[in-house]
């Protein structure tokens, strides 16, 4: 009998309890929702009694320097006070494109003699240039004429004034017969006379190039360029002085452009001009 009251209570001890645990399941089911309220902060979980706080480790320390100085460094700046264009006067050049030799005809002379042969007319020479031998005829002639005429002394002057008339008229015809009289000859004739010829002579090139600022010129040079012709001067900027202030001081950089910004950063100290 004492076995059967141990088992006995057990039982009833099971009982008890699994009566409890369904009562509290159903009075948990049958309790209406809780009304939602807005998170907390969450709060640093503490370590449990006993345990040991994680320390930060040597990396998460450079970590945390080097976004600190970032975060610093980002609002770190050298202000641009002045601006200044640097320029200078230089050659311009062109870029040629074409070139054409251009050729001139020149006439060239030259001086040769031309030579024929003429026939010329021209007095005959005569052996009596004082006409003696026709005078002499035609006094003779008159004088005979004469003495025919009259007698006496009539005859005598007659025969005289024959003479002389007669000399005259003689010494006149024989002049006209010498003036008549001509005799030929050939005469070699010179002159002078330019043989003109014409030949092809180089006197230029004409370029055709391209400006500096895309335009297409041409012109004529005396010589063949080569690759690039000067068209002038111009104005070409060689950079930007840029003055910038940092720590209280004022300093000058040459930049090959102007800045975008009005404002340097600064890195490790350091100002950032070029970027």
């Amino acid at each position: 009998m004492n076995i059967d009251n141990k088992v006995l209570g057990a039982g009833l001890g099971c009982l008890l309890l699994g009566g409890g645990a369904v009562a509290a399941y159903h009075a948990a089911t049958s309790q209406p929702a809780a009304p939602v309220t807005a998170a907390t902060p969450a709060t640093t979980a503490q370590p449990a009694s006993g345990t040991t706080a994680l320390q930060p480790t040597a990396a998460d320390s450079a970590s945390n320097a080097v976004h600190g100085d970032a975060a610093s460094n980002a609002s770190d700046y050298a202000p641009i006070i002045g601006v200044q264009k640097v320029s200078s006067k230089s050659t311009r050049y062109a870029t040629v494109l074409d070139v054409t030799p251009v050729n001139d005809k020149i006439a060239q002379n030259t001086p040769r003699q031309d030579c024929r042969d003429v026939v010329v007319n021209e007095p005959a020479p005569t052996r009596d240039p004082h006409n003696v031998a026709g005078s002499a005829i035609g006094a003779v002639v008159g004088g005979l004429v004469g003495h025919q005429i009259g007698g006496g002394k009539g005859r005598d002057l007659a025969t005289v004034a024959g003479a002389v008339g007669g000399g005259i008229a003689g010494n006149r015809i024989e002049n006209r017969r010498h003036a008549n009289a001509t005799v030929q000859r050939v005469d070699r004739q010179c002159s002078t006379v330019n043989d003109t010829s014409y030949k092809n002579k180089l006197i230029g090139y004409d370029v055709t190039y391209r400006n500096p600022d895309g335009s297409v010129g041409k012109q004529r040079m005396g010589s063949r360029p080569g690759s690039r012709i000067a068209v002038g001067t111009g104005t070409q900027t060689d950079g930007y002085d840029v003055t910038y202030r940092y720590e209280g001081k004022d300093k000058v950089v040459r930049l090959d452009q102007r800045p975008a910004t009005d404002r340097f950063p600064v890195v490790d100290g350091r100002v950032v001009t070029r970027l």
